[in-house]
């Protein structure tokens, strides 16, 4: 189903209720963690809403029609909200949500029986292979000349999925995985079932402590491989990479937001020295530095509010690399106006800062966007 403007702002105001009545209320408590069976009650809930998609019935669900502008805005916008109610949640319906869209994009049969049990991995096992990802996706698969050497060997390790293990974060009732990998020295998908993969979950983890950490590496037969061709595959990835990194950035936005009313809120009531501490220029500086990273943030998401092969990977992969670690130096912020209050764990502060940590080190992370950027930039003889 295709969506205007004007449908947007209607369906981005229910889902704003929905993540207020039922996602913010059911994480209230950031020092208890949400249930698996609380988070697959309200998967069920956001995919009878239509947040999330349904097997066999077209709507308009998270990332459902990215080559619609007003649908992009409208997962960006959605992802936001959700983001605000929790960022563990907005996490695992953005990956969820991607997963399904990429598996239409790539005509692959999947039978989810649940709203959480498709998983998605959109990266290789660390970083984003150098230059050599961004080599790859520049090229097009009709040229004549195959790619570098170099670059070759860095994909190949890059997506190795036997010898190396990759960090999936995930709700634990995951069945299948959707990941790309490296298959007879080029790149192609994988939809694995989790009965073929070595996945035990990590002891510990940062943050989005609503979901769990699996280092999970592939022991299935390599010959087993979707057989796509070239262009298929890479237009396939390249939406990968943006829709994630728009998706992580979404989500960090409206974590970050309620993390700014938090510290708003509390300075205006909190007294130091017989004043209020709003009234502190050390206070007031922090406070405008939070203000300023969101509305930066929030400028970059808007610009990417358009169908999605008229968005250049580069331009998000920049925005990433720029925005993430000033919304987190800001999150930062958020838990310094608290002051010691802000590093208990029942005041939220805290929560918001460690799932920002952890939502910058996905899709790649953003150190590696920089090498990223640096390839995506380069102009080839």
């Amino acid at each position: 189903m295709i969506i205007g403007h004007d449908d947007t702002q209607l369906m981005l105001a229910e889902v704003g209720r929905f993540a207020r009545e039922r996602v913010a209320t059911a994480a209230a408590r950031p020092e208890r963690p949400m249930g698996d069976d609380q988070l697959a009650t309200l998967s069920s809930e956001a995919q009878a809403l239509g947040v999330l998609p349904s097997l066999g019935d077209e709507g308009c669900a998270l990332w459902e029609h990215p080559a619609n502008a007003a649908s992009m805005a409208f997962s960006i916008g959605a992802l936001r909200h959700i983001g605000h109610a929790n960022a563990g949640v907005a996490f695992a319906w953005h990956r969820t949500a991607l997963a399904h869209r990429l598996a239409t994009h790539l005509g692959i049969t999947h039978h989810a029986s649940g709203a959480l049990d498709l998983a998605l991995a959109p990266t290789g096992h660390y970083g984003l292979a150098r230059t050599s990802l961004a080599h790859w996706l520049r090229r097009a698969p009709s040229d004549a000349a195959p790619a570098g050497a170099d670059d070759a060997r860095l994909m190949a390790d890059w997506l190795d999925r036997q010898s190396c293990a990759t960090t999936v974060i995930a709700p634990r009732a995951w069945n299948t995985l959707l990941w790309p990998a490296w298959h007879e020295g080029r790149f192609a998908w994988r939809l694995v079932d989790r009965e073929q993969l070595d996945a035990p979950q990590c002891r510990a983890q940062h943050g989005l402590d609503e979901l769990a950490a699996f280092t999970v590496r592939d022991v299935a037969p390599a010959s087993v491989a979707l057989p796509h061709d070239d262009a298929t595959a890479l237009h396939a990835l390249a939406h990968a990479l943006a829709l994630d990194w728009l998706g992580l950035l979404a989500i960090a936005v409206g974590a970050l937001e309620r993390g700014q009313q938090m510290a708003v809120a509390f300075a205006a009531m909190r007294q130091q020295g017989g004043v209020l501490i709003a009234r502190h220029p050390a206070v007031q500086r922090m406070l405008s530095d939070i203000d300023g990273a969101r509305r930066q943030a929030d400028l970059a998401l808007a610009s990417f509010g358009a169908a999605i092969d008229d968005i250049d990977l580069g331009a998000v992969a920049s925005a990433r690399a720029t925005l993430h670690p000033m919304l987190c130096d800001a999150a930062n912020q958020v838990v310094q106006v608290h002051g010691g209050i802000g590093y208990m764990s029942d005041a939220g502060p805290e929560k918001i800062l460690r799932d920002l940590n952890v939502l910058k080190l996905q899709g790649g992370g953003v150190l590696a966007a920089h090498a990223f950027v640096a390839g995506w930039a380069e102009v080839f003889a």
